[in-house]
């Protein structure tokens, strides 16, 4: 293993499930997510003195738009960071890359930061709303896992699909659906370290092994966790900060906003 002196801890701020829409003025179950969007990165801002690197991990517009992927990088260029961004299940991919400046590596595979490879999974299916790792996918993650082996890194694997089961019977049909597969993949590599996913629109903080598999809230609505219908939570909009420390362990939390109160729609039931 490399010396863990030579390497300084990262810190990452992961933010997810914004469902932003070309119109800024739409209101989602009573909430208007480009504001709610604002109010979690200006909690950032407040909170994190320096990122290194600024995670978005699927479901940055509701409707897909260019209009709407304009907005978020609008809301996320006050960040003097990198970036990495995912799609999820309300997203295409080549809207994403199109609204994206010349020579941004937004949409990586996977970035180094000193000793820790972060490793971007794309877990979206077209037209559907649970998630799948096709097999190009999982080639490529156990050849960047098997590089990180090689040279004795270690990995964060992001996706946007929860990877564990939930509670809520509603939610859990939308789930990854060949976890077996990825997991089977992780377990063969001791230097991974962490699993992070959105989706769920909730907090989650689990352990597999020597892995930390972390789930986080949205920055709109958030989901009930164990109702088996739609249900809306009267949480607060969120976002997850990731230390990656030099000898492979990490530290993460949860904040929320919590100077503020939104006038959620709480009968909505469908989604």
């Amino acid at each position: 293993m490399a010396d863990a002196r030579q390497n300084k801890n990262i810190r990452l701020v992961q933010i997810t499930d914004a469902h932003l829409f070309a119109d800024k003025g739409v209101i989602f179950d009573g909430l208007n997510t480009f504001e709610t969007l604002k109010d979690v990165i200006q909690l950032i801002r407040k909170q994190q003195s320096e990122i290194d690197c600024l995670l978005c991990t699927g479901d940055l517009t509701q409707d897909s738009s260019m209009e709407a992927y304009r907005h978020f990088l609008e809301a996320v260029s006050v960040f003097d960071a990198l970036q990495l961004w995912i799609p999820g299940n309300h997203d295409t991919r080549n809207q994403m890359q199109q609204i994206l400046p010349p020579g941004t590596e937004f949409l990586k595979r996977s970035i180094q930061l000193e000793n820790w490879r972060v490793i971007m999974l794309d877990s979206s299916v077209e037209g559907e709303v649970y998630g799948r790792l096709a097999p190009k996918e999982l080639d490529d993650l156990e050849m960047e896992l098997a590089d990180c082996e090689r040279n004795s890194h270690y990995a964060l694997v992001c996706l946007h699909h929860n990877c564990l089961p939930v509670s809520a019977a509603w939610l859990q049909q939308h789930s990854l659906k060949n976890s077996d597969e990825f997991f089977a993949i992780l377990d063969r590599y001791s230097l991974v370290r962490g699993v992070l996913y959105g989706h769920i629109h909730q907090a989650l903080d689990a352990q597999r092994g020597d892995m930390k598999i972390m789930a986080s809230p949205s920055t709109c609505i958030q989901f009930h966790p164990t109702n088996d219908h739609f249900t809306i939570d009267n949480k607060n909009p969120g976002y997850r900060w990731i230390e990656l420390g030099a000898d492979g362990e990490i530290t993460s939390g949860v904040e929320r906003v919590d100077e503020k109160s939104y006038n959620i729609d709480f009968s909505n039931t469908g989604y």
